[in-house]
């Protein structure tokens, strides 16, 4: 086995002994997360960084700034029954779990304040502002860590994580050394099967969904109230919802065909039709693209179908339902 020499050893393992270390790795993955979303559309890069953001370093940097003393760390307290040590933090183990609690609990109240004040931001400037403030909590808990003595200050004791690490895998029992690395094997394994059910979407669930909408009033969209009657030559208020759910950045087109429905056979039959629109579209993944495509209705008569198209990628020359990759429609007159 490759060890390296005592030098190098200690010279990493006062790097890693650093009580700094934890707040640099959570700055590098709130850079990691920020990366992801502003410059990639895969999932699985996304929930790396994403996933510790969310559920662990919230909680984590609210505990750094609360608690920046070593476990160990003890002050002298006056009372009736004279001086006595009072414990002033938590311990790793209490600090780690804690982390998670406080994450899924500070989460929910962080984004309904941002909603609350910031309700005309979108959703990548709301996640700007969250990570942020994560970045900034981790700072002023490294400043108020900097205030104490070196030997008050709490760090997670990577330095002695990866000195019994060494010491496993160095041992002189050739069976201790072979059954230490079969389980930490079985660790990593079990560890990456996990990951890989965690970051990579599973296939069978990536669609995209498209929806009509009208605006009411109160300039919400429903999905209700549209219109049975058309004008020729004027645009109608529908409007069209996308989103992407295939996992990755999709380009789409939208058709928008007014059909004449020949129904006296029983079976409704197109016997004349004319396309309105056509649009193109790129949506990111996970996003909805909400369309108002231009209605100018040049046929007229009863018993008119407003057919909408969705097609991934080029729409073919003569589109219809058959070869659409999603499509409705609403019955109309037009006059």
């Amino acid at each position: 086995m490759v060890e390296l020499p005592n030098k190098e050893r200690n010279r990493l393992l006062r790097v890693l002994g650093y009580s700094a270390v934890d707040v640099s790795v959570g700055l590098f993955l709130l850079v990691g997360a920020s990366l992801s979303l502003l410059y990639f559309s895969s999932w699985s890069l996304r929930a790396v960084f994403g996933l510790p953001v969310l559920l662990f370093l919230p909680g984590y940097t609210l505990l750094l700034v609360l608690f920046p003393h070593d476990h160990s760390t003890s002050v002298s307290t006056v009372s009736d029954a004279g001086v006595r040590p009072a414990m002033t933090n938590i311990s790793l183990g209490e600090r780690l779990s804690l982390s998670f609690g406080m994450s899924l609990a500070l989460i929910p109240i962080l984004g309904l304040v941002l909603l609350q004040f910031g309700q005309s931001l979108g959703t990548m400037v709301l996640v700007g502002i969250l990570l942020v403030l994560i970045a900034v909590g981790l700072l002023f808990g490294e400043y108020r860590r900097q205030q104490l003595p070196e030997s008050e200050r709490y760090s997670l004791p990577v330095a002695r994580w990866l000195t019994g690490v060494t010491a496993a895998f160095t041992a002189e029992d050739t069976a201790t050394r072979g059954v230490n690395i079969a389980l930490a094997l079985a660790i990593i394994l079990a560890m990456s099967t996990l990951g890989y059910a965690l970051v990579v979407p599973n296939t069978a669930e990536q669609y995209s969904s498209m929806s009509l909408l009208t605006q009411g009033e109160n300039g919400e969209f429903v999905a209700s109230d549209y219109p049975s009657t058309l004008t020729t030559g004027t645009t109608d208020d529908i409007f069209v919802s996308v989103t992407n759910n295939e996992g990755a950045a999709t380009s789409y087109t939208l058709v928008v065909e007014l059909q004449r429905i020949d129904t006296t056979s029983g079976e409704p039959r197109v016997i004349e039709t004319q396309e309105l629109t056509r649009t193109t579209q790129s949506v990111a993944a996970g996003e909805t693209w909400t369309a108002n495509p231009s209605i100018q209705p040049e046929l007229t008569g009863t018993d008119m179908r407003l057919v909408y198209l969705l097609y991934k990628g080029d729409a073919p020359e003569s589109p219809d339902m058959d070869n659409a990759y999603r499509s409705t429609y609403v019955w109309v007159s037009v006059q």
